[in-house]
């Protein structure tokens, strides 16, 4: 009768799943992406622009977008795929006016058969009419600013610091743009 010894087989099973573990972690870089916690204000016509504007990095290069919103004070800060920071690298910036002055629906996002209710393709409707054609005037970023390939506004983040200051004006930008 011929046995066979569990343990060798236990001992290399565990073997295995230990190093495909650190395969797996050091192909990740444990964590992922490096990220620099990055802050900023945006200035519109010298004051704190609208709470709800969303300032979008776009990468210029091989790193991830990062995004966040105005709050009243002018601040925002940003995030890289739901994580607080931002990839080092060269970006352009974008920015979104408000749509806080839009009102929601007052029923709840609950899908019917894998439609939203009717009330949130109407709100919907109305925020992309609004996007398309933002207001003019004070206080308001000139269209130029939500296009990728049109915005005036570049950082560089470690290289430009840390902390970004946008001033922009209220009247459309026919070339270069002020980044401070």
């Amino acid at each position: 009768m011929i046995t066979t010894n569990p343990r060798p087989v236990a001992v290399s099973l565990l073997t295995a799943m230990l190093c495909t573990g650190m395969v797996v972690l050091l192909g990740s870089g444990c964590g992922g992406e490096h990220r620099l916690t990055t802050t900023g204000t945006l200035l519109v016509d010298g004051k704190p622009a609208m709470e709800g504007v969303r300032v979008f990095f776009s990468p210029m290069g091989n790193t991830r977008p990062a995004d966040g919103f105005v709050t009243a004070d002018g601040t925002f800060n940003l995030k890289s795929m739901n994580k607080l920071g931002v990839m080092p690298g060269d970006y352009k910036i974008v920015l979104i006016n408000s749509t806080n002055s839009i009102p929601k629906p007052t029923s709840e996002f609950k899908p019917v058969n894998g439609d939203p209710p009717g009330d949130w393709f109407a709100y919907q409707a109305a925020v992309t009419k609004f996007l398309d054609n933002p207001p003019v005037g004070p206080g308001w970023i000139p269209k130029s600013y939500a296009n990728v390939g049109q915005t005036p506004l570049r950082w560089s983040v470690p290289k430009d610091g840390l902390k970004a200051k946008f001033e922009i004006e209220s009247t459309p930008v026919k070339s270069g743009g002020a980044a401070k």
